[in-house]
């Protein structure tokens, strides 16, 4: 069990105790069904959450990655504690969680599997506490940055796309993480007068602070191997940079993960690529 400690500071988020179990129950000799337990205790220090660039009045969520040690594909994620500032602050906060069980012939080992907790600054996820399946094929993935705002862009650190194959059934999975940029106090103001036509686009920083800017989002676009665009998926990171007072900027960059998938029976083909379009919040 590995805690992300300095991902968990920034956020305000620290784990008093944590402990995790892998339980194996044994049917005959070559049926085995195995799942993991997490029990544990964090703790919310607001004061430390100093650069927000989300969640409204809800606390980073505490998150747990789980994966195959050494697979290729990106883990799983599943929401531990998703509260408000307001109640998380009041007390620690225990949680317990249990993964969905697989089936294996031959038991795994603890040191096979990665099990992680961590909080990101904006998290848009479609997995959930599941182990992900030991086949698996990668498919390509293309990024393509289509803003048009220059103040904020989003910066993909890694991205990729697997097909998960289990002995019942199959899914496409893409999942992307990376980080955002952002310019200048006066280069977010013009882009925050721009986004509405409402807005005086004359307004100095001194009339309009604070304000946020949004964190762009992405569409993601499953195609077969001939071009033919199997699904389309739009993904809104619900996301800002803040701008304070006399134009005070974060101190850091925020960080964000987003995936998306579906089984490919959901499909009217075989996925053989995928494009990740980067577009400006107000498109989706």
């Amino acid at each position: 069990m590995a805690v992300d400690e300095l991902s968990l500071s920034l956020l305000g988020w620290q784990i008093d105790g944590i402990e995790a179990r892998l339980v194996t129950t044994t049917f005959g000799k070559k049926e085995h069904f195995q799942e993991i337990a997490v029990s544990g205790t964090a703790r919310f220090l607001g004061e430390d959450w100093s650069d927000r660039f989300g969640a409204g009045d809800y606390a980073p969520t505490l998150l747990l990655a789980l994966s195959r040690t050494g697979s290729p594909a990106a883990p799983s994620y599943q929401r531990v504690v998703v509260e408000t500032v307001k109640k998380v602050s009041k007390r620690p906060q225990r949680f317990s969680e249990k993964s969905d069980s697989w089936e294996c012939k031959k038991p795994l080992l603890p040191n096979e599997i990665t099990l992680r907790v961590t909080a990101l600054d904006v998290e848009e996820i479609d997995s959930g506490f599941v182990l992900p399946p030991k086949k698996s094929s990668a498919l390509p993935v293309e990024v393509i940055d289509e803003t048009t705002h220059k103040s904020v862009r989003l910066r993909v650190a890694s991205s990729d796309a697997h097909i998960l194959r289990t002995e019942y059934d199959s899914g496409l999975r893409v999942h992307m993480a990376g980080s955002a940029e952002f310019s200048t106090a006066n280069a977010l103001l013009a882009d925050h007068l721009t986004s509405d036509d409402w807005y005086d686009q004359d307004a100095t920083l001194e009339d309009t602070c604070p304000f946020e800017v949004a964190l762009p989002g992405l569409v993601v676009e499953v195609l077969d191997e001939g071009g033919f665009l199997l699904q389309k998926k739009e993904i809104n990171l619900f996301g800002h940079v803040p701008v304070g007072e006399s134009g005070k900027l974060p101190g850091r960059q925020p960080r964000w993960i987003a995936d998306a998938g579906d089984d490919l029976d959901e499909y009217a083909g075989q996925p053989a690529r995928v494009i990740v379009r980067i577009m400006d919040a107000e498109d989706l």
